[in-house]
């Protein structure tokens, strides 16, 4: 049985409503809103859980900052054969161009 067709405009049952099912429902109905309510505002006033939430966003915040020069330091890592090669071939290119003129 649905419960919005036996609550008025203020989620009141009417005092015509006698239906011991159509009380029982609205009941329920308001024991679940209210144990929803008490647990939000439980969880902004337990302090204790807020700071460890927020401990753990800033230690996953400073892994990802350590993580970042050592994530570039591999790459330059594997970028030195390619840059050394370009760098000889500049050379290369150099040379040729001073023995062609000579």
């Amino acid at each position: 049985m649905s419960t919005e067709s036996t609550t008025d405009e203020q989620g009141q049952v009417p005092a015509e409503s006698k239906d011991p099912d159509q009380i029982e429902a609205k009941i329920q109905a308001d024991r679940a809103e209210l144990a929803k309510t008490v647990d939000a505002l439980s969880a902004k006033l337990d302090v204790k859980s807020q700071a460890q939430e927020r401990l753990a966003e800033v230690k996953a915040k400073a892994q990802t900052t350590i993580q970042e020069p050592e994530a570039r330091a591999d790459a330059l890592k594997q970028a030195a054969p390619v840059l050394a090669g370009i760098a000889a071939v500049a050379v290369l290119i150099g040379i040729l161009r001073r023995v062609a003129h000579t």
